[in-house]
């Protein structure tokens, strides 16, 4: 069991649009125009505080000129701490009617955190759990510094890549409630980035064309889900996409042993682990002729089975992979519902793939002793126990230690970019904002973040600083949150 601290906390969003063109939903004005395509998906970074941050998503909307498009209304719960090294395809809507939009509102109903671990018969044991109020009543306005176009036709994705790590800095307030403002950074793009996190989509296999070595997938369930034992899934399909294979793409049965495009049959539960781009229409064609789904995954490892099949298991390396065997040992985590009282071989396979946190592709020569991964693998038993794995997710090595504190402006050198700011304890402290990102955060009426620069920092501002230490002295700072006027 971790020991906690609870601090002052801090809400964020960056909107970065890479080549923007189109996006939509549904709602709005009436236009004779195409509508535009809009794919949502939601990632987290990394945190070490809490197991579980399971978020209750009610509504995602677009808001425009004189029209709210909405891209998803109901009740999804989502534990978000799932979400560190990948993203969930959330909802897509393809009826956005193009137009220029300046905000994006999300509406969440409940935040869950939980501290957990896992008896002798791998029971979930919750240790700690908080139910902190979210400002705003939960509705959180993400604002670009100027608005979007989206153009008719044109297909889009919003991602939303929750910082729990600055989140989960939390106040208790006087009658005990805890309060959360949360990180929350948004990119929108029209095609896949090669340093964007890889998406993971779980469902079943509805039509295949064996000449493109393709497949439709109808979505069945989150995988940020699968681990919680009261989720009852009802397999209700969501959507339904193209997934592309080619010859790297690895094939794994729900064994865990390598298999060709022609072991997958219609009718089979995999998840297909990629990235999602546009669908060109020369992508595949289906038995039915039903092959209206504008995106399409590029997959680079598709696992067989229902969700949980696949373990995702959490270690640190302890060996480099063998040459001969393909194989490297690795020291699991406690609380993952394997018991090894030594570190496990994990077998490697011809397409098994390796990539980082961040998407980046790697090679074996990247696993190194001490390195910490996280693996999707399968506890083979036998003479030798041995974790079968497709895909291999390694951590970026030790980061410098981090900063962060609440504190007060006071003065602010846009030539030098920097601060020197006053914190809440300690010491006055010089901060190097020449990189960092800076939001203005209001929460008069429900929550709302704006994307700014130094010039919009003033002394006598309240701010929460993010960052790590400098040689010289300094904070160098990669988040400011300052509260707007």
């Amino acid at each position: 069991m971790r020991k906690h601290s609870f601090t002052f906390l801090a809400l964020a969003l960056s909107l970065f649009i890479a080549s923007c063109g189109g996006g939509g939903g549904s709602g709005g004005t009436t236009t004779s125009e195409a509508p535009a395509t809009v794919g949502l998906l939601i990632t987290d970074a990394p945190v070490g505080r809490w197991d579980e941050a399971i978020a209750t998503i009610t509504s995602v909307k677009l808001i425009g000129d004189n029209r709210q498009v909405t891209l998803f209304e109901g009740e999804e719960s989502l534990d978000l701490l799932q979400l560190a090294d990948f993203s969930e395809l959330f909802a897509v809507s393809d009826q956005v009617p193009p137009g220029s939009y300046s905000k994006i509102r999300l509406q969440v109903s409940d935040l869950v955190l939980r501290d957990t671990d896992r008896d002798e018969n791998d029971n979930v044991i919750v240790i700690e759990e908080q139910f902190p109020q979210i400002v705003g009543n939960g509705k959180i306005d993400l604002n670009p510094r100027g608005p979007f176009q989206l153009e008719s036709g044109d297909v889009v994705f919003v991602e939303l890549d929750f910082d729990m790590e600055k989140s989960l800095k939390i106040t208790e307030t006087g009658n005990g409630k805890l309060i959360v403002r949360p990180v929350i950074f948004v990119d929108i793009r029209t095609q896949p980035r090669p340093d964007a996190r890889l998406t993971r989509i779980h469902g079943e296999i509805t039509g295949i064309d064996l000449a493109s070595s393709s497949f439709r997938l109808c979505q069945t369930g989150f995988a940020s889900k699968w681990n919680h034992e009261e989720d009852d899934d009802d397999h209700e399909v969501r959507r339904c996409i193209g997934v592309s294979t080619d010859e790297a793409t690895g094939l794994f049965d729900a064994s865990g042993l390598p298999q060709d495009f022609t072991g997958l049959a219609e009718g089979e539960e995999v998840t297909a682990i990629g990235r999602l781009r546009p669908r060109d229409e020369a992508d595949f064609d289906f038995d039915n002729g039903d092959d209206d789904h504008p995106l399409v995954l590029d997959a680079f490892v598709v696992e067989e089975g229902p969700l949980g099949t696949y373990q995702r298991v959490r270690g640190i390396v302890t060996s480099t992979v063998d040459a001969v065997s393909d194989r490297f040992s690795l020291d699991l985590a406690a609380g993952q519902g394997i018991v090894a009282d030594a570190p496990l071989p994990v077998q490697l396979y011809p397409k098994s793939r390796i990539f980082s946190r961040d998407g980046e592709e790697l090679t074996r020569d990247d696993i190194l002793v001490d390195r910490g991964a996280l693996i999707d693998g399968l506890l083979a038993i036998g003479s030798e126990d041995v974790i079968r794995s497709p895909l291999v997710i390694l951590g970026i090595g030790e980061l410098p230690a981090a900063v962060n504190f609440d504190g007060t402006i006071l003065s602010v050198d846009t030539v030098a970019g920097s601060l020197m700011v006053s914190p809440t304890e300690g010491n006055e402290r010089c901060i190097d904002a020449d990189s960092s990102q800076i939001f203005l955060v209001d929460d008069d009426d429900g929550f709302s973040s704006v994307r700014g620069d130094l010039d919009d920092l003033e002394a006598g501002q309240s701010v929460s600083i993010f960052g790590t230490e400098d040689i010289g002295g300094c904070v160098i700072a990669d988040t400011i949150i300052a509260e707007a006027d």
